[in-house]
């Protein structure tokens, strides 16, 4: 007598292994700040924080050329979760911290890389306008912050928000 085999659980495929890739990826992220006393006073490149970052603004640059490319103006499975779990705002508040140390950087050049690379239609929502500007007000408080690449990239989002403010108004 034959048994019917247990079917195995397929890999997702497309949009869902992306998906999956941005929330373990986002884990990972929540992982690290949430134990910051275990990190603290260690420089950010010791923890897996910069890899994790690269790995969720990746995913979301690819998600949106692919969907320019498809002449798709739907929101894809990941910039829907960042912009539904208020990602945005929680990178900020580790950011603030700048704990492990140079993680601000970090945050601070991903999303300026995000920014300039993906449609100029995605600064005007709330999710992600308020938290750049809040961004761009902690680092302008935090005078003793020389982080060169990071100026750069604070200059780069300076520039974005006020293409916004200038098309709004």
């Amino acid at each position: 007598m034959e048994h019917i085999a247990t079917p195995k659980k397929q890999p997702p495929t497309g949009a869902a292994s992306q998906l999956a890739k941005f929330e373990k990826a986002w884990k990972s992220v929540q992982s690290t700040g949430q134990s910051q006393s275990k990190w603290r006073g260690l420089p950010v490149d010791r923890t897996p924080l910069p890899t994790q970052l690269v790995v969720m603004f990746d995913l979301l640059v690819q998600e949106d050329i692919r969907q320019a490319d498809a002449d798709d103006s739907t929101t894809g499975a990941c910039m829907e979760f960042l912009l539904g779990n208020n990602i945005l705002e929680s990178l900020v508040q580790l950011a603030e911290t700048d704990q492990p140390v140079g993680v601000r950087g970090v945050v601070i050049r991903n999303l300026s890389t995000f920014v300039s690379l993906t449609d100029d239609k995605l600064l005007v929502q709330k999710a992600v306008h308020n938290p750049i500007l809040q961004l761009l007000r902690s680092y302008a408080t935090h005078a003793g912050f020389s982080d060169m690449g990071a100026s750069q990239s604070v200059a780069s989002l300076f520039n974005s928000r006020q293409h916004i403010y200038d098309e709004d108004f």
